[in-house]
């Protein structure tokens, strides 16, 4: 009798056991299952941000490939007959915008690099690059001037690639951007970021 008990408690054990691990087993995949819906929806998100392709050449000028909607290009971009020189680009309040900046240059770095830096409405950028050429160390971004940078970039040389991702401002008007390497502001690497405004129709929605 005593035999037969202890078999029914062990299997009754076995049973509780088996029950739990298919419940942690179910719980397990349900997280997985979020997880990887999260991961998605996350990467649709990245991919749903306007991104503009800019390109830093040895002319010392911002250039893209294609004018694309949303900006307004110059003429051909010095003797690179394939790129056209970037002069503004548009932006809606509080829009997402991805900045993917690229040295195109066979110089070392110490000689040509670039930067794309977003300066606050209405900033001195004349003053803010004529102090940048003093701050080699901090990659050409004045510590004492920083309450007049919205965003900035990474300093990239020949062959690098960097990414910055920002709101663009809630104020309407223009912002200008620039290279701060030494001499590039000089010789018209900037432009502006135009913040337009909300049209009565965007409004409504």
């Amino acid at each position: 009798m005593k035999t037969i008990n202890l078999l029914l408690t062990l299997l009754v054990l076995a049973f509780m056991v088996a029950c739990g691990g298919g419940e942690t087993q179910q719980q397990e995949t349900t997280e997985m299952t979020e997880s990887e819906s999260q991961t998605e929806q996350a990467d649709t998100m990245a991919q749903d941000i306007r991104t503009i392709e800019i390109i830093g050449i040895d002319a010392m000028k911002f250039a893209v490939e294609s004018d694309i909607e949303g900006i307004t290009v110059g003429g051909q971009a010095g003797s690179q007959q394939n790129l056209l020189l970037l002069e503004t680009i548009e932006a809606q309040p509080g829009e997402q915008i991805r900045i993917r900046l690229t040295t195109r240059s066979q110089l070392p770095a110490t000689a040509m690099a670039h930067n794309w830096i977003l300066m606050v409405q209405g900033a001195d950028a004349a003053a803010y690059a004529n102090k940048a050429v003093q701050a080699k160390d901090q990659d050409y971004l004045p510590p004492d001037l920083s309450d007049q940078v919205l965003f900035h970039t990474e300093l990239v040389a020949g062959g690098e690639t960097t990414e910055l991702t920002f709101t663009a401002p809630s104020e309407p008007g223009d912002y200008e951007y620039i290279c701060s390497f030494p001499g590039h502001y000089t010789a018209g690497m900037k432009g502006f970021l135009t913040v337009t405004e909300e049209s009565a129709e965007m409004e409504t929605e």
